[in-house]
């Protein structure tokens, strides 16, 4: 009897360490994002499965506003109080390597990846996650825009899908005056913008008329010299400013706006063209717009069709003082598999791999995952150090000559393609 007591005692005993064991191996993976419930939504779904093979790790993430993520991602990295993981556009992860210097270099979990998982990333992929020859983040989502428009709309004023820059203007002009919601009211607008600051305006703006027609940027080349001046994208620069100015077809309220505020025009039926993103569509697929939209390439300002656009490569970051960094680097690996880029798509529109299972997909967002001609942003931000700065005085242009527009666009252009280069000088010789 003795001997069975001990024995159970011992066999407790053994219990009780094993769990202790388990326990103190237990942790707990703290990502930090601004992309609201589909974020959270696919990251709970993420740690159900990662949890299937690491049983001892739990991912949990917070969304917050993106102001609040860059204020409280820098507070934190700087204050040694980081989380595990951030996860965002890859221009918003440059910003924050470029504030504190204080992100991972991930090279070696690149080159740990299955060669199924690698050959999903793109070299565009790796050039817009790099910075300074450090890899920033593990990328796993593209998002990619193109230009929606109302079907209930265009039937009411008797137009198809807009193909060219003729045809926007002709057909927000008839959004304007021909009452296409049918409440009486002169209320709507042509086309949704957002200016109300320097990436709204250049990067959500000028840039998607630029890379739709095939243009490589709308501010430098990839030699890092100024292009505004070019024919093709002075055209482009000017056709947007006039969308203020001239043709007078988006709300006066526009240079105040940024995506929350141009969102409200979208979803509050007041607009009849506006910016799609494949991370829009899970929702307004459901609630308004509600489908009652159709999606496309941009513009052109000749014959042929536009391009959608990759405006940005999303991944995730590891702080170097990450309480549970190891664990991190490991997760950030598992982003790039092929259950990860599923859910990444069922539930926020964006991957990378082209093996996925789309039959499911909404109808808002297979036009993206068919589209046959993209164009891909470069990145300056990620090649030159200093072009964030240059974005910020070109857009003190920009916004002067909407509020005071000049008499003769192209010598404007001409002016402010010299203004730029002098302040690219400088700001190259402050490094």
């Amino acid at each position: 009897m003795r001997g069975i007591v001990r024995l159970t005692i011992a066999s407790a005993a053994g219990s009780i360490a094993l769990a202790a064991a388990t326990f103190a191996h237990a942790q707990e993976i703290m990502i930090w994002h601004d992309k609201g419930d589909d974020g959270l939504r696919m990251i709970e779904q993420m740690s159900e499965l990662y949890k299937k093979e690491h049983p001892n790790v739990t991912i949990k993430s917070l969304s917050m506003p993106t102001d609040q993520w860059f204020s409280r991602t820098i507070a934190a990295l700087n204050t040694n109080t980081a989380p595990d993981i951030i996860f965002n556009d890859n221009p918003r992860i440059v910003q924050i390597q470029q504030t504190t210097r204080k992100l991972s270099d991930l090279k070696p979990q690149l080159e740990q990846l299955s060669a199924d998982d690698r050959k999903a990333i793109s070299p565009a992929d790796l050039a817009a996650s790099t910075y300074q020859d450090r890899l920033l983040q593990v990328p796993f989502q593209r998002t990619m825009t193109g230009l929606g428009v109302r079907k209930s709309w265009l039937a009411k004023v008797g137009e198809p899908y807009p193909q060219t820059w003729d045809d926007v203007l002709r057909v927000a002009k008839k959004f304007q005056d021909e009452d296409p919601d049918g409440n009486g009211r002169k209320d709507t607008f042509g086309i949704a913008m957002q200016a109300g600051d320097a990436a709204s305006m250049i990067n959500a703006g000028i840039s998607l008329l630029v890379y739709g027609n095939g243009l490589p940027h709308p501010v430098i080349d990839d030699k890092g010299e100024i292009i505004i001046d070019q024919p093709e994208v002075a055209k482009a620069t000017i056709e947007y400013l006039k969308l203020f100015t001239d043709y007078k077809l988006v709300s006066p309220e526009t240079v105040n706006h940024t995506f929350t505020d141009m969102y409200q025009l979208i979803e509050g039926g007041r607009v009849g063209m506006f910016r799609v993103g494949n991370w829009n569509v899970g929702k307004w697929d459901k609630s308004p717009p509600a489908g009652d939209y159709v999606v496309g390439g941009y513009p052109t300002f000749g014959p042929g069709p536009g391009a959608m656009v990759v405006g940005s490569v999303r991944g995730m970051a590891v702080p170097e003082n990450a309480k549970n960094k190891d664990a991190a680097k490991d997760f950030v690996k598992f982003i790039v598999s092929k259950g990860a880029q599923q859910i990444s798509l069922n539930n926020m529109g964006g991957s990378l791999r082209g093996d996925l299972d789309t039959a499911g997909l909404t109808p808002g967002l297979k036009p993206f995952v068919e589209a046959s001609k993209l164009q891909m942003d470069d990145f300056a931000a990620a090649k030159f150090p200093w072009y964030l700065k240059l974005q910020e005085a070109y857009y003190k242009h920009l916004i002067e000559a909407v509020n005071n527009p000049p008499a003769d666009w192209n010598a404007w252009i001409k002016t402010t393609a010299d203004a730029l280069r002098k302040e690219q000088a400088s700001l190259q010789k402050k490094g």
